[in-house]
């Protein structure tokens, strides 16, 4: 084949090749919602079908556990740069960028919290402790251990105040330290009721069920001690789960007013008994007035159990 042969078959092949037609490129689509992990948003994070340079970085990421919007127009501006075959169908296109996170919460800031004072500051009572900050979480990014330690802890008994830094992550990723300040609450255990009581109900130990409460928030008529609650009865509905005044609670109504009751008049030479009817209610030791059913005669006797009364010997007379 001569030189010019040579030159008119690559001359036709060149033809051939820019006379065959283009594939037609692929739009890009947007995503709306991203989830990423690292520092930087990439272009293949934003966009599908982001072509040759979907590695390249296009922004910094938002901070572990952040959200970052990216508008319509820069993200327009980005396709443009960067060759991407996408324009926004509306100014209300955008995408939401989230960054992972491991994420600390308060439960687990407060027991840290609860730990470093028991250790550093000596505290041994039993205590809850409220953070001036009650939504205070921490995010992590997801390559660092969610480790949390509490240092420089110090507390006022007076005050019930404390103080402390709280070191999260770890010296091979980095850590960050946050002050944190707070009160801190004393912790009774009070007895209260298991369930709804009435007031024909006498409290028994099968009614109460311990339960921790800030000593701050108690009522001083709240009934700490449970032998003042067993072999009472409610002065009212008293409902279950929370602490119980002295003052809704008495002594169990035995003798009841217009009901029958038995006179007893015990001495050391007689028993005598009768049948009376009730003119006040009375708990155990109270003092009542009772008809004499058959005499109509009024007495005062001692109320000994339920329907049963006790005269003095002065009130004998009376009995016949």
């Amino acid at each position: 084949m001569t030189a010019r042969q040579s030159i008119f078959t690559i001359l036709a092949v060149l033809l051939l090749l820019y006379s065959m037609p283009t594939p037609a490129a692929v739009p890009a689509s947007l995503r709306t919602n991203v989830l990423i992990d690292g520092d930087s948003i990439r272009l293949s994070d934003v966009f599908n079908g982001a072509g040759t340079h979907a590695d390249k970085v296009i922004a910094y990421a938002p901070a572990p556990g952040r959200k970052l919007v990216l508008e319509a127009t820069w993200l327009y501006r980005v396709a443009r740069a960067y060759k991407v075959l996408w324009r926004p169908s509306s100014r209300l296109d955008r995408t939401i960028v989230e960054r992972r996170s491991h994420i600390i919460g308060t439960e687990q800031i407060i027991e840290t919290l609860l730990t470093g004072l028991r250790e550093n500051a000596k505290l041994n009572d039993e205590v809850d402790i409220d953070l001036d900050n009650r939504t205070l979480r921490f995010f992590l990014p997801t390559d660092i251990t969610p480790t949390i330690e509490a240092q420089s802890v110090s507390y006022e008994p007076r005050s019930g105040r404390f103080s402390a830094v709280l070191t999260t992550g770890n010296s091979d990723n980095g850590t960050s330290q946050f002050s944190v300040t707070g009160s801190v609450h004393k912790i009774v255990q009070v007895p209260t009721l298991a369930q709804r009581l009435y007031t024909d109900d006498i409290i028994s130990k099968r009614d109460i069920v311990w339960k921790p409460m800030r000593l701050k928030r108690l009522d001083p008529r709240t009934v700490l001690n449970v032998s003042k609650m067993v072999g009472m009865s409610p002065r009212r509905p008293l409902v279950a789960g929370r602490a119980v005044m002295t003052t809704e609670i008495q002594a169990p109504t035995l003798v009841r007013r217009g009901k029958r009751v038995t006179i007893r008049l015990r001495t050391p030479t007689m028993k005598l008994t009768a049948q009376g009817k009730a003119l006040e209610n009375g708990g155990k030791d109270d003092v009542v007035r009772i008809q004499n059913v058959d005499s109509g005669a009024t007495i005062e006797a001692v109320v000994t159990g339920p329907e049963q009364v006790t005269v003095s010997v002065g009130g004998s007379f009376a009995l016949n």
